[in-house]
């Protein structure tokens, strides 16, 4: 997931959804999900690893591509299993964040992410992958009024939801030139 932070007057976060799985998987996971996986691969909305298991290589690769265009600042990931492609992205020269799935680190993005969807200012072209998890999301809130997406409760997947929740925390902290983050200066908006 690529996250742009505003860097015109329109003030829009622009996202490049990207989504793998695998190629074997396809047919089956369309009879068994109910879910038009191989219309969004036709559609080139859902990129395929060949085999019956993703390929992290040929998604390392395509991230290095990517940089090449995008000049990718930082990766931030899920510190649960991922140690090996971690390893492999720092080896290839990328900074990458671990990025924790608890209250602590979700609540602020979480919450900014809604602020923007409200305010109009999302774009990520009406791709129907990101539409599709975002309406299978579910939100939990723990006493203090923190939030952050259920995967226990919601109806299907929503790792795009997730991902793009972690891309733009780091393009909100990375967008600004002092490095600090946007919650430092101005503390959360609570919606």
């Amino acid at each position: 997931m690529l996250v742009f932070p505003p860097l015109d007057e329109d003030d829009k976060y622009y996202i490049l959804p990207y989504f793998w799985i695998p190629e074997d998987n396809v047919d089956v996971r369309v009879r068994r999900d109910h879910v038009p996986y191989d219309v969004w691969e036709k559609q080139g909305k859902l990129l395929t690893t060949e085999g019956n298991v993703v390929h992290y290589g040929y998604i390392e690769q395509f991230i290095d591509k990517l940089n090449e265009r995008f000049n990718i600042r930082e990766i931030a990931y899920d510190r649960w299993g991922a140690v090996q492609m971690v390893q492999n992205l720092e080896g290839m020269g990328f900074t990458v964040v671990p990025f924790g799935q608890g209250f602590k680190d979700m609540n602020p993005p979480t919450k900014e992410l809604m602020k923007l969807t409200l305010e109009e200012k999302i774009a990520h072209g009406g791709h129907p992958v990101l539409r599709w998890m975002m309406d299978n999301i579910f939100i939990k809130t723990d006493p203090a009024g923190n939030i952050k997406p259920d995967k226990e409760k919601s109806t299907e997947k929503i790792d795009g939801v997730v991902a793009t929740i972690m891309a733009l925390d780091r393009a909100i902290r990375c967008g600004l030139d002092n490095g600090e983050s946007v919650y430092d200066g101005r503390g959360l908006l609570l919606i």
